[in-house]
Parts: structure tokens; sequence; C-alpha cells
């Protein structure tokens, strides 16, 4: 990889690891799934030009959609609210890269032999190791609710290796427009004070929400579409894994958070895990020819 385009990798994994501390910070003020309706709201404005109907694609672009942004946004950022700790979210938000193997494997009859059933045990083993820390029990539910949101986010990701012929930015468009009035009624129907926390929101509130719009889904998943375009997944996956290692220590240095051996070593063996489910994924697609197009889609269409 050139130099400028692994410092564009290192960008990306801090911007996607920086997320979870200004969104922490953000959901102090604005009703979590409120903030998240904003942001979206954002997004689909800024997508707006690349917006279009895709005949014979609609019934899994919305699906897609639905599960990759509405439900997948409302439980993550709910999960993040209730969380003490960002840098353990940041960990526990990476199983989605073994789920999303597990559900290929039971919904798309994908095989997957030693080395990736040994990543996914790796990252379970992980998991339980930090749940299990005394201090993470105070917030099972958080860990629940990102476990849900990333079982989704996987169900989505199923779904979008049924669409074809639908640009990245097409469907972020999809995501945009079609989560974020689900996300304002949802809030409505379930939070309070939207008026009250919508105007006396500061420029750093307002500021977090163009961070997550513009930042994480423009700049960071414009950028990793930038580069799996160029690059095997097997050189590019695997270094997404350093954006939750970005969120510990943003959580470490910006939220003064204090870690136990537990929650290390559990982290480490959890992204040790994914990091094998990624190389091996990476493998896999570059043997069978998967189009860097293809791959884009599948790997980028919601976060």
């Amino acid at each position: 990889m050139k130099p400028q385009h692994l410092a564009l990798m290192l960008l990306i994994c801090a911007i996607w690891g920086g997320n979870f501390v200004v969104t922490k910070l953000a959901v102090n003020h604005f009703p979590p799934i409120l903030f998240t309706a904003l942001r979206f709201a954002l997004v689909a404005v800024l997508m707006l030009p690349w917006l279009r109907w895709k005949p014979g694609q609609m019934r899994n672009v919305v699906i897609a959609a639905f599960c990759m942004g509405t439900l997948h946004f409302a439980l993550i950022i709910v999960g993040i609210a209730k969380a003490d700790d960002v840098s353990v979210v940041a960990v526990v938000t990476q199983l989605g890269v073994p789920i999303s193997t597990l559900m290929a494997v039971l919904l798309l009859g994908e095989r997957v032999r030693w080395k990736r059933s040994l990543g996914i045990g790796l990252a379970f083993i992980g998991a339980v190791v930090i749940s299990f820390d005394p201090k993470v029990m105070n917030y099972q539910v958080a860990i629940g609710l990102i476990l849900m949101a990333v079982i989704i986010f996987s169900l989505g990701q199923i779904t979008v290796r049924r669409i074809h012929d639908v640009h990245t930015f097409t469907m972020q468009a999809w995501v945009g427009i079609l989560s974020a009035p689900c996300l304002l009624l949802i809030s409505l129907m379930i939070e309070d004070r939207h008026v009250e926390q919508t105007l006396s929101a500061s420029t750093w509130h307002w500021g977090a929400i163009i961070y997550a719009a513009v930042a994480v889904s423009l700049i960071g998943h414009g950028g990793a579409y930038y580069l799996l375009r160029r690059y095997p997944i097997s050189i590019v996956n695997p270094g997404f894994t350093l954006a939750p290692i970005f969120g510990v220590l943003a959580g470490v240095f910006f939220l003064n958070e204090q870690l136990s051996g537990r929650v290390i070593i559990g982290s480490a063996i959890t992204l040790l895990g994914v990091l094998i489910v990624a190389m091996r994924e990476g493998t896999v697609a570059d043997a069978r020819g998967t189009p860097p197009e293809k791959v884009a889609l599948e790997k980028g269409a919601g976060e």
C-alpha cells in the first residue's frame, strides 16, 4: 500500500474510533435516537444527488436500508448512551465481522473452514471475557443492545449481497432518506424534550452531528470505498480492525476511562479473532475474483 493510502487508512480508523467518544458526549445532550435522526437527515441531504430509483432492486434496498440504518443505529445509539465505557462498546461492535460470517453460512450456504472457525471462536471468547468483568456487568443491557445491533446489521449485509447495479453512494442516499423519518418517528414516540434540547444545543453539539454525517459517513466510508477499489480486501480489511483500538484510546484519553486487565485481555482476544476472520474472508474473496465495486457495496452501505 502506498504511503498516502496507508495514511488515509489510519485517518479512517481514527475517525471511526473517535466517533464513539463524539457520540457518547453528544447523547449526553440530545436524546440518542433524535441525534441519529438528525445525522441521517444530513446524510440524506448530502447524498441526494446520488439518489436513484432502481427497478427490480428496491425491495432489497429498502430492507437493507431499514436494517443497516433505522434498526441498527436505533439500537447502537441507545447502547452507547447506556454504556459507561465507550472502549468496551468499540470492541463489542467488531463482533459484526464473525457474526456476518455466521449469517452467510446459515443464509447463503457459504462454507467456513478451520481458520475462520478459529477466528469466530476467539472473537466470541473475548466478548465473554469482557462481559464478566465486574465493571462491565453493570451495563449488560448496553452490550445486549450492541449485539442486537450488529446482528441486524449483518442481516442487512446479507440483503445487500442480493442487490445488483446499485452504486454505494446511491445506497447511502437511500439509507439516509429512509432512516431519518423512521428514526424521528421512533424518537417522538419514546423520547421527550425534543424542542428544548434542539434549541439549547451548542455549536459543539451541532458539530457532533456534522462529524457523524460528514467525517464518519462521507470521509470514512468514502475513503474505505476508495481503498477497496484499489487494493485486495486481504490488504484493506484487516487494517480497519485498528478502528476499535482508536476507540479504546479515545475513551481513555478524552473520557478518562480506566481499563481493567480483564477488559484488555478480552479486547485483545476479540480483535485477534476478528483479524483472523477478516484476513481469511479477504483471501477467499480475492480467490473468487469478487469485483471491487461489489466488495465496496457489501462493506459500506450503512455505518
